[in-house]
């Protein structure tokens, strides 16, 4: 498998030409285009987010705590003190961070449930639903959002796949077709879990007709043709 330097750095550079592409052709503003880049970058190393004492779970979970820290404060009650309002974020942090984490670890393996296409499709749909419900993006900028953690995603199995073959030996190591799968069929009750979460978040993400016309669209392609070179 392809190490944590290698899916950081090469998520980046592709989240960041992507994102430079759909600023110049007119998909995203400038602050969309920095949070695209972003959230691209952060879905290559997602998959990860399943091995224990790994760089990639230690820093996802500590961004999700923090994140639900700011929610959490930002939404209580203005009457708290500020002692009061820096206990409620602590405790929120601390709780994701630590047993939160603990837990989920219990209960997943590398390479298992969340090293999926499925489980792309769900954190697509959770970015998408949370930038819309929660960021106030709009359905186009929110399902552009979820796009690029997909993407992000979707890249990092397609490097641990590519990893798993020795070109210079024409062999394939025994961690062949573990990375790029629908599924973890072999965990029949995670994998369904996963459906039944995922069905779940499809529930929450807004109208994706804008985003699809865009996407499908022949003006979009050609709008990028006439762009794209000197």
């Amino acid at each position: 498998m392809a190490n944590f330097s290698t899916h950081l750095g090469v998520a980046a550079a592709g989240a960041g030409l992507l994102s430079v592409l759909c600023l110049q052709v007119g998909l995203a503003e400038p602050r969309e285009a920095l949070m695209l880049a972003l959230l691209g970058t952060i879905g290559g190393i997602l998959p990860d987010i399943d091995l224990q004492h790994a760089y990639p779970s230690r820093i996802m979970f500590s961004l999700f705590a923090i994140l639900a820290a700011f929610m959490v404060v930002f939404s209580s009650e203005n009457n708290l003190s500020i002692v009061e309002l820096w206990g409620v974020g602590l405790i929120t942090f601390g709780l994701i961070r630590f047993p939160i984490w603990m837990v989920f670890h219990e209960y997943t393996t590398h390479r298992g449930s969340i090293h999926s296409l499925v489980a792309a499709v769900l954190f697509m749909f959770l970015m998408t639903a949370f930038a819309h419900h929660v960021m106030g993006e709009s359905p186009f900028v929110a399902w552009l959002f979820g796009l690029f953690v997909f993407l992000g995603f979707v890249l990092h199995l397609v490097l641990d796949e590519l990893y798993s073959v020795d070109f210079m030996n024409h062999r394939i190591k025994r961690s062949f077709g573990t990375a790029f799968k629908i599924l973890d069929w072999k965990k029949r009750e995670k994998s369904t879990a996963l459906v039944v979460a995922t069905i779940i978040a499809w529930a929450f993400v807004p109208d994706s007709h804008a985003f699809w016309d865009t996407l499908l669209s022949a003006d979009t392609y050609r709008i990028i043709g006439a762009r794209l070179l000197p």
